[in-house]
């Protein structure tokens, strides 16, 4: 799609009120409308994604981890696909995938440091290395945009350090 278009600005438009049926627990409508935007737009990562997350949230991560991997192959630069599978890795204990993910993440024009810091933090933490896992929550920290960030990772940090207190 041309970065300007009509048909990219509906396509958004699209997302959006699926997003907000979401929002407002209107799951079926969301899904149905989800999925014709995987016929009408396959290579499109957000249709897929938008999927994952639902199936995530619902616990189904076999389903959200096939989703995922439709939403790379669609668009490999859409960004928040990477962190959402990263997160699935990591409580899978797949760590290895899961860093080699967030090291694809970093080449990515439009990334967002502080998530790729953040996950990277989890990954830290879930394989109980505290202090690469702090260490990676401050450079979170470091890079990011908003008070909410910096609070998820303050957060993260206290946690890691009452671990590490428990050793």
């Amino acid at each position: 799609m041309n970065p300007f278009s009509v048909e990219l600005a509906k396509f958004k438009e699209e997302i959006f009120l699926v997003q907000n049926d979401i929002k407002s627990a209107y799951y079926e409508r969301a899904i149905a409308r989800l999925n014709e935007l995987v016929i009408l737009h396959p290579n499109q990562a957000e249709p897929f994604y938008e999927l994952g997350k639902m199936a995530y949230n619902f616990w189904r991560n076999d389903e959200a981890e096939d989703f995922y991997i439709k939403a790379l192959k669609a668009d490999p630069e859409y960004f928040p696909t990477y962190t959402q599978y990263a997160l699935i890795l990591i409580k899978a204990q797949r760590f290895d995938e899961a860093e080699n993910l967030l090291e694809q993440s970093k080449k990515l024009i439009n990334r967002e440091d502080s998530d790729i810091y953040f996950y990277y933090g989890m990954l830290y933490q879930h394989k109980g290395q505290l202090e690469n896992a702090i260490s990676s929550y401050k450079s979170a920290i470091n890079v990011s945009i908003n008070e909410s960030q910096i609070d998820l990772n303050l957060k993260f940090i206290r946690a890691c350090i009452e671990l590490r207190g428990w050793e």
